[in-house]
Formats: structure tokens, sequence, C-alpha cells
């Protein structure tokens, strides 16, 4: 058994309480996911079975897309939700072009200060730990892209907004820096992640109808193959000896077949078009070298 499953995680649990339940299901110890999504959020979070699992971290370099639901007037401590709250103000004099013409200001190469609750190390510990104790430290800002950022719909206070960003971009950092740049303080209420790469809300499987499909031996109806979810990956074709080569860790030529363009890496295919290896391009010796090889991808 071995693929990917776009789940459309539920409101309420957690990335992992999904992994769990694909591995009751399945009965297999390896399963992982392709990106955490708080309880608070629901939406796509790609599973990978088996073999897949070591695909995991390309997967988990592409942006991701989100409808993220802000309520203005109100900053927590957690910056959602589920925190305390620590300011109140009356945002009813914010219009809607006072927050278009914000969230101008969070689109492009941005510094976002993580939040205190988040499952960064500090010394090995956890900031969410530490901000239980009541300790806050400071926190390094982090560059992140946010390729679009737009209003989706406001009805005061709450407005929704659609967002395509980079990995490591925290939504909830946004929605109070938001309620700081409109001076009413706010926090983010609802997440829905709607696409993580190549991987969409609409081509989804909620995870109920999944696990009851896998139970039933219909798994191969809604497992899909990972390999074409790499976006901007190159794709190459190997001959028989250039193949043998790689899966033996050897290095092998960059031949006009297979230039390395844009990207320093590419998921390599044998000469009957089954994938077999994830390739690293050192342009130096102008040669392609085994990063991981898939010996048994099919397995």
């Amino acid at each position: 058994m071995n693929g990917i499953l776009n789940i459309d995680k539920p409101y309420g649990i957690t990335s992992m309480d999904v992994i769990r339940d694909i591995r009751h299901a399945t009965n297999m110890s390896k399963v992982g996911h392709g990106g955490t999504l708080d309880p608070l959020a629901s939406g796509v979070v790609p599973v990978a079975i088996g073999n897949s699992t070591r695909l995991l971290e390309y997967i988990l370099s592409n942006n991701k897309k989100y409808l993220a639901e802000i309520t203005l007037g109100i900053s927590t401590n957690t910056y959602d939700c589920e925190g305390t709250t620590t300011k109140e103000s009356d945002p009813s004099n914010i219009s809607k072009c006072d927050i278009e013409k914000t969230l101008t200001f969070f689109k492009g190469d941005i510094l976002q200060t993580p939040p205190m609750y988040s499952a960064i190390k500090s010394k090995g510990e956890p900031l969410y730990k530490l901000a239980r104790k009541g300790i806050t430290i400071e926190r390094a800002p982090r560059a992140v892209t946010v390729e679009s950022i737009s209003l989706h719909s406001y009805n005061n206070p709450i407005m929704k907004i659609e967002i395509n960003c980079t990995k490591g971009f925290y939504v909830r950092s946004l929605a109070n820096d938001i309620g700081e740049s409109l001076g009413c303080g706010a926090h983010l209420s609802n997440l829905r992640r709607t696409a993580s790469g190549s991987f969409s809300i609409n081509d989804s499987i909620e995870l109920n109808t999944a696990t009851k499909n896998i139970v039933n031996g219909k798994i191969n109806d809604i497992l899909l193959d990972p390999t074409n979810y790499l976006d901007n990956i190159e794709k190459i074709f190997l001959s028989e000896s250039e193949s043998a080569a790689i899966q033996n860790g050897k290095k092998i030529a960059l031949s006009s077949k297979h230039i390395s363009k844009n990207t320093k890496l590419a998921c390599a295919y044998n000469s009957n078009k089954i994938f077999i290896a994830m390739l690293i391009a050192d342009d130096k010796s102008k040669e392609w070298k085994p990063q991981k090889v898939f010996s048994n991808w099919l397995v």
C-alpha cells in the first residue's frame, strides 16, 4: 500500500488524530501528514502511506491557501478564539475600504513574528508550554511570503480573507497583526485550508469517508500518486544503465536529455516510467546524484 490521501480534516481534531485513524484503518504504522492544522482549523491535509512518507518533505515545501475568518474588536493571548481576551475595542467604524487598504501591507515578502502559543521551541521547550506558565520571550521574526491576500467578505465585525502563502506562515499572527494595524484588535475565529500545493479542497475526501473506503477494501479508489503532486520539481526519464547507476547510489551525467532547469531537484523514472528516485543536481560536476532511492516503490 503506497500513495497519498487528500483528506479534508474536520474541525475539532488534530492532524495526528487523522494519522491515528488512517493507521488504524490500514493497519500500517508508516503513515504521515503533509502539514499540521490546529484543531481550530479544517481542510486539506495530505496523508502519505508507505514509501510515500519519504516524499513528504517535498510536499511540505509547497504553498498553502486558506480561507480565514477574523473577528475584529477582540484580541486574545493565543490570537484565536480559544484564548483569553486581552483587549476589546469598538470596530464599528472600520470600513471595507480600511480593510482592503490594510491587507496590501501584508502582501509579498514580509517578516512575521510567531505567536507564543506555538510549537516552536526555545532551549528545547515548546513556546506554548512557556506561555501557559505566563512566560513570554522574544521571538525572532521569520521571513515569509504572501503570494496573494484578498477580502472575501465583510459583515462587521467579521471579515473573511483568502490567503496564498509559503510554509511556516501563521494565520493567527496575521489576524492579530491586522487587528493591530486597524487599531481595534482582532483574532482568528475560524480557518479552512483550501489547498496545499496541488492538493485542493475540491478534490479532497472527508476523513470518515476515507476510513470507510479503506476498511471496505476500496483504498485504491481514493489513493493518489504523490509524484503527480510534486509541484515545480522536474521529471526526467533515464536509460536502463542510468537507472541502474542511480539505484546503486551512483551519480549520472547531466546530459542534454535531462538538464537541470530552474530547480536543483528532479523526480527520476526508469525506462518503464516507474518512479525510482529523487535526484539533486551538482552544477559544478555536472551530475545528478541520488538524494532518495526507491528500489521498491510499488511495494
